[in-house]
């Protein structure tokens, strides 16, 4: 045998071990989910339609059901869309380069329902939303459609993780559709669920307002700054709460139980601002809050640190104070 095959095979080997290795270390993690156990944990939540199994989800795919499957995916990790749904990553729903001095808002209401309309979707479709081990990303998408007035979002519980720990199909991705014309049932409904910076430094000093800091640890104290913010630091008088603290060890959610001992006595009686990086972990705590515990005045900082810092660091605003940040 030439030496020249054995290297292009030897070579192919540790490529294919590569990929091997990277898909196990960041492709989505299968879980197992009994179906039973989940639909028995919704029916204790104070929305139980928000919220599906993978095995419900196969179950309404491809009967005729109007369903449209949306999985946010990251392009950059090995991971294969549940077959049929489209997916789509933060650059598609987030605002046009250049709208904001930073970034990580919202796209518009228009994009949106360009969105919805180019995946056959209609104001009475059942939206189901999902994402791959840590699932935040299908949060801030069920955030966005919402927004809309549409009326039935659902959340994956488990996301990706379980559909391929129930070995369902995954690839043929983004089918083609015929187009719709969507039109956002109540685009007026974003204002219910959104808080702007004026909302964040007004209820700085008010009792009736909790802000909630969903964001890791060393982010909260300061120690950490995470690209795209302007300095380290927190919003004064915010509350940290890990988004993930709602989260068990396969990346389904914790019962309503266990939710309301983790967020009741810190949100009872108070209207509350969430709010991370971007507004993405956040958006996880807000559909937690409202979904799952039925509290109400839940709102969800679209800028989040981003804006906060920026407004701070680089506006040097004196009215947007900073807490465990730069001296």
């Amino acid at each position: 045998m030439k030496k020249s095959t054995v290297a292009i095979g030897v070579l192919a080997a540790v490529m294919a071990a590569g990929y091997v290795g990277y898909t196990s270390m960041f492709g989505a993690k299968a879980v197992q989910v009994s179906a039973d156990v989940l639909n028995e944990k919704f029916n204790e939540y104070a929305n139980p339609e928000a919220f599906i199994s993978a095995q419900d989800l196969k179950s309404i795919m491809g009967t005729g059901a109007d369903v449209v499957v949306i999985g946010a995916l990251n392009p950059v990790k090995p991971d294969a869309p549940i077959e049929g749904s489209f997916s789509m990553w933060r650059n598609d729903y987030s605002a046009a380069e250049g709208d904001y001095a930073f970034d990580g808002m919202r796209n518009s209401v228009d994009e949106m329902e360009a969105i919805l309309s180019q995946y056959g979707a209609t104001p009475s479709s059942t939206i189901v939303v999902y994402a791959a081990n840590s699932h935040h990303d299908a949060a801030r998408l069920f955030w966005q459609i919402k927004n809309l007035g549409h009326d039935d979002v659902r959340y994956l519980d488990g996301g990706l993780n379980a559909w391929i720990g129930e070995g369902f199909s995954t690839g043929n991705a983004n089918p083609t559709v015929a187009a719709t014309n969507y039109v956002a049932p109540a685009p007026q409904e974003e204002v219910n669920g959104l808080a702007t910076l004026d909302m964040v430094l007004d209820a700085q000093s008010s009792e009736d307002w909790v802000i909630l800091d969903t964001r890791g640890a060393k982010e909260f104290d300061g120690s950490t700054t995470v690209g795209g913010a302007f300095g380290p630091g927190t919003i004064p008088g915010s509350v940290h709460i890990n988004w993930t603290q709602a989260l068990n060890e396969d990346s389904t959610l914790k019962s309503a139980e266990e939710l309301q001992a983790l967020y009741g006595d810190v949100i009872k009686g108070k209207k509350v601002i969430a709010y991370c990086q971007s507004g993405v972990r956040s958006a996880h705590t807000q559909m937690v809050l409202e979904e799952v515990l039925g509290a109400e005045d839940i709102y969800n900082y679209d800028g989040s640190w981003i804006e906060y810092s920026y407004a701070h660091y680089e506006q040097t605003r004196s009215d947007v104070k900073v807490q465990n940040g730069k001296s």
